[in-house]
């Protein structure tokens, strides 16, 4: 037996507990670290540009061919589609049983796919960008900008950007830069349009005439005996000057031309309108974010990108601000400080109940095992490539309550053989022997118990799978230590307190009156065990009544010092709009006490600085998030609510949602009704009722539609007969409008290892306004020496029409999205309860082929509690034949499992009693507290098996298996209990609910172990183990023999 080596032997203890100790911090060290877990990538997007088509265009000739393409491949689980005006984007979601490898595989995959089918997308239409990297967290965000009161370009800030992005790739550990908010810099030719249709020149004549004269094209190779040359044509545009020098037309009998400069100006500058801006405390800037590579620690990355930032900074052109507005690592150390605070705490309480229950020694040595096992986990967990954050952190506070319960049972037990006269080797050897089997049992049952979890999948599985791996990687640990290096301490540190005096801080406190009363309450629940039972069992039935009390609930919020904004302009707005509300936004919570900083992304996404935020937008100009950092923690869910009273109040013009940070993953809105159905117009109509029907209930802050009332356009009214009198086709038309307000590229500028690209188009003055549009002309099919030019008020008129509205796809089905925000701090569950009681009472009619469901929180919370549940029946099955091997009897196998049921009904008591809701967190606590709850149960049950007159009914020696089993039962309970009370009291949204399920449900559960377990064992007729049976009759004979 290895405990009696390592007892024998001292050197091979202090050799196995110095490895330990050497390899736990080696690991350790080695170990990632991170603020919270990475999601895995099952999601990306597809997006693709049509411009100036109408969503209907859009979703028949963009996004049903992909869509198709898309929908071949066995491994897409989910395709969400939203064609909009010009803009077709799709969301396309992975099956998240595949590992990362295969999931980066299904995206090539889809790239070719899409590729291929991008070939036949109709002429206007642009390549479709595929996006996977919509879930990186940022360890750092930097905001680049310009010094207070001082002015800087657009295009110097590019260039700064740039040249800081540049600079932060070379940083050791750094996998990705990109920037948000970076101007886009090009040569903007605006045309006087009278000049352009004098000169019977159009557009697209203006940009081919430049695209020609930017000489790129190599013009061979000279090859010589000696020498081989590149032939090259010199002429190129190397600056703003050389393009306005190029001569648009010119008269061969002459040397005069006309040169660009004569019909346009020609400048350096951003593109206008700007497609995205970011601002930072105020002031236009650019954010340049950090990503980490994978598996490293962000607190060193973090301090070695300080150290360049401080050179960079040193170094940097006069004027420029540079600084930090987002830093990981400062998170990542508060959590797990705050972790840390949690198993510190946990030890000092698990330390003195045990100080007090079995002595000072037998708690040095239950302390002891606890940084072994701590640091003999680091080494598996290393081996899993599990890195070290909030989650796996909390996942050792959770076993610190459950780990100990090896070693206190082997510690007590050998103390008790020492008190009744062994030695200490006979001790060791007698105690290790008696707890095996219950040890086993107990702990393959707690690891089953967590099992679920560790093997759940998709971001419920990336979020709580690292828990659930550390609880079982410390229990079985746990286990290897409590059958090896426990023994053998506790047989070299006990003797020498039994030799003393004893007194209670050296054997643990012994309470007489106490005992003899436990010892009379169990002397009536074995002489009436039927009424035992029944008021047991109560308990946990009255659990189960309790659950309809219980709000459902997905994840929690956090308590955070950060807050965000979304804000929606009407569908018409332009970027500049956008950006004047902004402004006027950013001036009121920069003016509110509790707030220390403000960035906004305008026109798309900013960088995610979370790991459940999603960068999905782009080239939107009516949206802007803002990232919000507070002075008090403790105070942003207030200041969220004022926020959003204040802004609804204040600026009804556009859609503002003040939101907090939430835990758990990712959800579009906590309340949702999905509408399907085949046209769009009737889903529209059907969706703003339920719309209507989520405005009318409380603490609804806003509404939205993913098919929402149409913008406005202007749509051009042609005469027919005109058109062919004149020769002129409708799609001609088009794309001459489109050239003159979007303009045309033709050639670029090379400046260092930037390109400009030229754009010729329309000064902007001339095409703001409807009159203005009608006053452009149009050039008529004839000779090209005679260009003869027609407005377009000639040809027809103008009117502003509702516009198509977009049109939303789920699986090629046509959907409509009702989505419904709250006030901070209410949950989703509540008011989803109040929608399907309204819709009850007052259902909303649906024409056939018309049906609803849930989403939101709701329709996430399901599916993950279908994915715990779905490995539940083969959990059991082990659990069943785990429990029949430790017991070999039927009857005690359903007892257990009896007790494993008492378990649900006790957890759900302990959430009803302090009003925690039922969610994940919650949920899992119920789950994992079976295995806890069990284990009294076993090591009860084992012990009446082990002794002869209990095994035989004596109802005497029963009681006194119970009294003997008591001291460690209780002891156990109380540092389980002990161990998770640093998170229940920690005050957070987050842990309380599920520390609760399973500490109350474990302390409830000693009324189970000792007044439900006895007396069903007494109704049960006593079941035997045989095989305990035939071992004692073989140690008879044989010493007879």
């Amino acid at each position: 037996m290895i405990a009696t080596s390592l007892y024998e032997n001292g050197r091979y203890l202090a050799l196995l507990v110095l490895s330990i100790i050497v390899v736990g911090v080696t690991s350790y060290n080695s170990l990632g670290r991170q603020e919270d877990p990475s999601i895995t990538p099952f999601v990306a997007s597809l997006q693709t540009f049509y411009p100036g088509a109408s969503p209907s265009r859009v979703e028949s000739l963009v996004t049903k061919p992909l869509e198709d393409a898309l929908r071949e491949h066995p491994d897409v689980k989910e395709l969400d589609a939203s064609s909009v005006n010009g803009v077709s984007t799709i969301v396309i979601e992975a099956d998240y049983y595949l590992s990362r490898a295969d999931i980066k595989r299904v995206w090539s995959e889809l790239r070719g796919k899409v590729d291929r089918v991008a070939a036949d997308l109709p002429e206007g239409a642009s390549k479709p960008v595929f996006d996977d990297d919509l879930f990186t967290t940022f360890v750092k965000i930097i905001a680049i900008s310009a010094d207070e009161g001082v002015d800087i370009s657009p295009s110097l800030l590019r260039r700064e950007a740039l040249r800081f992005a540049d600079a932060a790739r070379k940083v050791p550990q750094t996998r990705r830069v990109k920037h948000y908010g970076l101007p886009d810099e090009e040569i903007n030719v605006e045309i006087d349009g009278v000049a352009l249709s004098t000169l019977g020149l159009s557009i697209d004549d203006v940009a081919r005439t430049l695209s020609l004269a930017d000489a790129r094209t190599p013009a061979g190779k000279l090859t010589a005996p000696n020498n081989s040359l590149t032939i090259e044509v010199a002429g190129d545009f190397d600056s703003a000057q050389s393009v306005r020098e190029t001569f648009v037309k010119s008269d061969r009998d002459s040397l005069t031309g006309i040169r660009i400069s004569d019909i346009a100006s020609v400048t350096k500058s951003e593109a206008t309108p700007p497609s995205r801006l970011a601002l930072s405390n105020g002031r236009r800037s650019v954010f340049v974010a950090i990503e980490m590579k994978e598996g490293y620690q962000v607190d060193k990355y973090s301090a070695s990108f300080d150290v360049f930032l401080e050179d960079y900074r040193a170094n940097a052109a006069e004027g420029l601000t540079i600084e930090t507005t987002y830093d990981q690592s400062g998170y990542t150390e508060a959590r797990l400080a705050g972790v840390a605070q949690n198993i510190v705490a946990g030890i000092a309480i698990v330390v003195a109940v045990l100080f007090v229950t079995l002595g000072w020694r037998a708690a040095l040595i239950v302390a002891l095992s606890l940084p072994l096992c701590t640091l003999l986990s680091m080494l598996a967990l290393n081996y899993l490539d599990v890195p070290i954050h909030q989650l796996s952190m909390t996942g050792l506070v959770v076993a610190l309550g459950l780990l100990v319960d090896g070693s206190i049972v082997v510690t007590d037990e050998i103390r008790k053989h020492l008190l009744e006269g062994d030695a200490a080797l006979e001790a060791m050897e007698k105690a290790v022997k008696r707890m095996t089997v219950p040890l086993v049992s107990a702990t393959a049952t707690t690891v089953l118990a967590f099992t679920p979890m560790a093997i759940l999948q998709g971001p419920s599985g990336d979020f709580l799978g690292s828990l659930a791996t550390c609880v079982i990687v410390m229990l079985v640990m746990s286990l290897l230590l409590a059958l090896t290096v426990t023994p053998a301490l506790g047989g070299r540190l006990l003797p020498g307190a039994m030799s003393e005096k004893p007194t209670w801080w050296r054997s643990g406190i012994v309470l007489t009156k106490t005992r003899k009363v436990f010892a009379s309450s169990i002397d009536w629940s074995l002489k009436y065990p039927l009424a035992s039972v029944l008021l047991a069992a109560s308990i946990p039935l009255l659990g189960f009544a309790s659950v309809s009390t219980l709000t459902a609930q997905f994840f929690p919020g956090t308590d955070r010092d950060q807050l965000y904004l979304r804000v929606e302009m009407p569908k018409s707005a332009g970027i500049e709009s956008t950006l004047e509300l902004v402004r006027k936004l950013d001036e009121d919570l920069r003016a509110e006490p509790l707030i220390r900083r403000v960035d906004w992304s305008v026109g798309e996404s900013p960088p995610a600085f979370y790991y459940n935020l999603r960068s999905n937008k782009r080239n939107a100009p009516g949206w802007a998030e803002a990232m919000v950092l507070t002075r008090d923690e403790n105070e942003t869910n207030a200041l969220i609510r004022q926020l959003q009273d204040d802004f609804d109040r204040k600026y009804p013009q556009a859609q503002i949602l003040v939101l907090g940070i939430d835990q758990g993953p990712p959800v579009d809105a906590p309340l949702e009704v999905v509408l399907y159905g085949p046209n769009t117009h009737t889903l529209r109509v059907l969706g703003e009722q339920f719309r209507q029907r989520l405005q009318e209930l409380p603490d609804i802050t806003h509404t939205k539609l993913s098919i929402s009332p149409a913008a406005p356009k202007v749509e051009f009214q042609f005469d027919d007969e005109k058109l062919r009198r004149l020769g002129l086709e409708r799609s001609q038309i088009a794309a001459l409008v489109d050239g003159y307000l979007r303009g045309r590229f033709g050639g670029a500028v090379i400046e260092d290892t930037e390109q400009l690209r030229v754009r010729a188009k329309l000064e902007r003055a001339a095409w703001q306004n409807s009159d203005s549009l009608l006053s452009l002309q149009i050039p008529l099919p004839g000779q090209p020496g005679n260009p003869r030019f027609v407005p377009l008020s000639a040809i027809g008129d103008l009117e502003v029409v509702p516009d198509d509205a977009p049109i939303g796809r789920r699986d090629g089905e046509r959907i409509n999205q009702v989505q419904a925000f709250l006030t901070r701090g209410v949950l989703p569950e509540e008011a989803l309860k109040l929608l399907q009681r309204s819709l009850e009472e007052d259902p909303i009619p649906l024409p056939d082929g018309y049906r609803y469901s849930f989403g939101g929180d709701s329709g996430e919370r399901s599916e993950v509690v279908d994915d715990l549940i779905g490995p539940v029946g083969l959990v059991m099955s082990l659990l069943l034949a785990t429990i029949m091997l430790t017991f070999n009897s039927w009857r005690l196998t359903a007892l257990a499992f009896g007790v494993v049921v008492c378990a649900f009904g006790l957890s759900f008591l302990a959430l009803a009693l302090f009003r925690y809701p039922l969610g994940i967190m919650a949920l899992v606590g119920v789950v994992g507290s079976i295995g806890v709850a069990i284990n009294a149960c076993i090591i009860i049950l084992t012990s009446f098996q082990q002794s002869p007159a209990a095994s035989h009914g004596d109802r005497e020696a029963m009681r006194d298996e119970v009294l003997d089993s008591s001291r460690h039962i209780i002891s156990t309970t109380l540092t389980t209990f002990g161990g998770f009370l640093p998170l229940i009291l920690e005050g957070s949204q987050f842990w309380p609910p599920f520390a609760m399920a399973i500490a109350g449900g474990v302390l409830l559960s000693t009324i189970i172990s000792f007044y439900l377990v006895p007396p069903a064992y007494v109704l049960l007729g006593a079941p035997r183990d045989n095989r305990i049976e035939r071992a004692q009759l073989k140690a008879a004979r044989g010493a007879l023999a």
